[in-house]
């Protein structure tokens, strides 16, 4: 994510300064913040951070090829300049960002920050994220330096690859090109393997993001040539555009990385291979608003993310059509000062400073943020003014969703967790069956239907990732797999009292569910289509906890997703079509104001992330719905 100095040596011909590479980064950097402000048309943001990834390989193995071959390859001195370049801009966003998180946060979050701190101090925070950053805590867990994981990635590569690079490098610049390209093919490989095993790997660790580094060390390496000018503007203008299509066209639930990043990592390579000030595109990119973004874009991801934590969760001020504009000119004004006050000095200024100085410099400052992660969890929670009903309700933030909707067991969570299907699926008739299918808010319903078991035989298909429809039948080891062993096997075998169909329903996960409830077979087995749930853009408890310190007790009803009820709308419609019973959360959770219930007893919330239930909330939903699931079928 860090760009260096482009004009210290790298290039083509590890030399001239090129500003649309300037351009460039602002097109990597842009896309990323309004991603994760939830800007639309900005959904494949996050490819941002890729184009990044090959922009810095090209750079960085530009300078250490040119000092290489001049025979003035330092690897101290290649630290030194990294140093000055990352650390001071870095450091600035850490102390801030630890001053804020104890006001602003709450005393569950300051664990999971202080060992992301710590984790950050030591180039580390992927290995920490992809270790304790699973499908709930995403809904639960406050991480303002969730975006460190990329920076993570960039320095455990730079660790390695001037080593190895100057090891090649004594045979010429030929045997670094032929490195760079195994190690990009090798890693490209790995990581469509790893992609459908752990996709959580294949996102957050070097090994299968080293190849995009790669490709750009792969740019930098090839013999230099002049294209036609008419070629390259139209390969420059072909890279933009694939940069372009995939914030597009891209969204989150796209498989990534694999070869879905392929098209954005090579279109930031033509534009790094023929891009020059001289073509359309290039001038385009060339222009000062966007060769400014460039020079700032470093501060802009730094401070992005924790600029929009403390907005979202911390005040819980939802992103909109006024908030959005002000949040982003916060982020624009504390990037610029961060680049002004803090990078340029130290960059300008930083030749003054021997490399000892500088590396001794720079483990001191990394060594006090470590230590700081020790003090931080210590902080009195008293002392920043949360009584103990806040403290208790804040607890809930720790809720063990995957073990109370059995994880591993009969609910598959992402790409790491299995399912028993001999044991979930096990059905001897001698009680009415209720088969519970979809994702994880159809596995929310296993804690209240468990309490059930003595009058019936309570079966569970869920997976993360799938909602509750009919999957083509050669969908591999996923979560359709899962889906379909209830809805293609079991269902054509068995014919349950009641097929339970839920999921978290959204406009685009109900493409398909009409025609699965029109299936004759699914249409056999007595579905209860149940509805979408209230939903809050941060985790309930954390919201109520808020609304008590605010007096505000209709702060839940004004940040509540208003989606839902249209969404409802439609499924009911869709039901009504279809023959299909159907049970609405809405109506059984909302009034006519929309006001919807968020506690099942004082102190006790309803849910305990953005929309899952605690298991009190479980056993309260289910109560309520279990006469309307079992009742006869009219026809």
């Amino acid at each position: 994510m860090t760009p260096p100095r482009h004009n210290a040596g790298a290039g083509p011909a590890w030399g001239a300064y090129r500003p649309e590479i300037d351009g460039l980064r602002a097109l990597a950097v842009v896309p990323v913040i309004l991603f994760h402000a939830g800007v639309r048309g900005f959904s494949g943001g996050f490819v941002g951070v890729d184009v990044f990834f090959v922009i810095s390989g090209y750079l960085i193995t530009g300078i250490l090829a040119r000092d290489i071959v001049g025979a003035r390859y330092s690897i101290a001195e290649f630290y030194r300049r990294r140093i000055l370049r990352i650390l001071p801009a870095l450091a600035a966003m850490l102390l801030a960002t630890t001053i804020a998180v104890p006001v602003f946060l709450l005393p569950p979050d300051l664990p999971g920050y202080a060992r992301a701190l710590a984790a950050t101090a030591l180039f580390a925070s992927n290995v920490e994220f992809y270790l304790h950053t699973d499908y709930f805590n995403l809904g639960t867990m406050v991480q303002p330096l969730l975006h460190t994981w990329s920076l993570a990635v960039e320095e455990q590569w730079y660790i390695v690859w001037p080593l190895v690079l100057a090891l090649a490098g004594r045979r010429g610049v030929a045997a670094m090109a032929g490195l760079a390209l195994v190690v990009t093919a090798a890693s490209f490989a790995f990581a469509l393997w790893l992609l459908p095993r752990d996709s959580a790997a294949a996102f957050y660790l070097l090994p299968s993001r080293a190849w995009e580094l790669g490709l750009g060390a792969v740019i930098a390496l090839l013999p230099h040539h002049r294209a036609r000018p008419a070629t390259s503007g139209i390969l420059t203008a072909l890279g933009v555009a694939a940069v372009l299509a995939c914030v597009k066209i891209y969204t989150k639930d796209t498989p990534f990385p694999g070869l879905a990043a392929l098209p954005v990592c090579a279109g930031a390579a033509l534009v790094l291979r023929y891009g020059s000030a001289s073509c359309l595109a290039g001038r385009v990119l060339s222009s000062p608003p966007l060769r400014f973004l460039g020079l700032i874009s470093y501060s802009l991801y730094l401070w992005h993310w924790p600029v929009l934590q403390v907005v979202e969760t911390g005040l819980l001020w939802p992103m909109g059509w006024k908030t959005t504009p002000l949040v982003l000119a916060v982020i624009f004004a504390l990037a610029t000062a961060s680049w002004w006050f803090v990078e340029r000095p130290f960059r300008d200024r930083g030749h003054r400073w021997s490399a000892p100085k500088v590396i001794g410099g720079g483990v001191a400052v990394l060594g006090a943020f470590a230590a700081m992660a020790l003090i931080v969890p210590s902080l009195d929670a008293r002392a920043s003014g949360y009584d103990a009903r806040d403290l208790a309700m804040a607890s809930n933030l720790a809720f063990d969703g995957d073990g109370a909707y059995r994880r591993g067991r009969c609910f598959r969570v992402g790409d790491r967790s299995a399912y028993d299907a001999a044991d979930c699926l096990a059905w001897d008739g001698r009680k009415p069956a209720l088969l519970v299918v979809g994702d994880s808010h159809a596995a929310q319903l296993w804690p209240g239907l468990s309490r059930h078991q003595d009058r019936y035989a309570v079966l569970q298909a869920t997976a993360t990732g799938c909602v509750a429809k009919l999957y083509p039948r050669d969908t591999g080891d996923g979560c359709q797999k899962v889906i379909n062993l209830a809805l293609r096997g079991w269902i054509a075998r068995h014919r349950p009292a009641a097929l339970i169909i839920a999921s978290r329903w959204q406009w685009r996960s109900l493409d398909g569910v009409e025609q699965t409830l029109r299936d004759p077979v699914v249409h056999g087995a007595n579905p209860v289509l149940i509805g979408p749930i209230p939903q809050y853009p941060a985790a309930l408890p954390r919201i109520l906890v808020a609304a008590a310190r605010r007096n505000d007790p209709m702060l839940p009803w004004r940040v509540q997703d208003s989606d839902v009820f249209a969404i409802d709308a439609t499924m009911r419609a869709i039901a009504a079509r279809t023959g299909t019973r159907y049970i609405s959360l809405v109506d059984l959770l909302c009034d006519a104001r929309r006001f919807c219930r968020t506690e099942v007893a004082p102190g006790s919330p309803l849910q305990f992330d953005t929309s899952h239930l605690t298991e009190r909330g479980s056993r309260l939903v289910v109560d309520a719905i279990l006469p309307q699931v079992v009742a006869p079928r009219a026809d």
